[in-house]
């Protein structure tokens, strides 16, 4: 897995079958086979909010999940790591 952000590590070992929220009905985090590397190598995209075309992504060099916003071209942190993502998610705590 040399191709991926090494912070993509917790994800590929404990994250690889996604999750799915039942409330929302949504695909959070994505499965090994949704998840996917940008072109240059540098994003990792690992979820969805399911929000405005937003995506959760690991950055190479950039500890955290991030947002991307594709209408704004923007990045933002949202977590400090997967597990995070994943407990504020349930938590309703995650602002997107």
């Amino acid at each position: 897995h040399s191709d991926y952000p090494p912070e993509a590590a917790t994800y590929l070992r404990d994250y690889s079958d996604g999750r799915y929220d039942d409330d929302a009905q949504i695909g959070f985090i994505y499965s090994s086979q949704e998840a996917r590397l940008s072109e240059d190598g540098h994003v990792f995209y690992i979820g969805r909010p399911d929000v405005d075309g937003i995506e959760f992504a690991y950055r190479r060099g950039h500890p955290g999940i991030w947002a991307w916003y594709p209408i704004d071209a923007d990045w933002v942190r949202v977590a400090p790591d997967i597990e995070t993502l994943e407990r504020d998610w349930f938590a309703r705590k995650l602002a997107v």
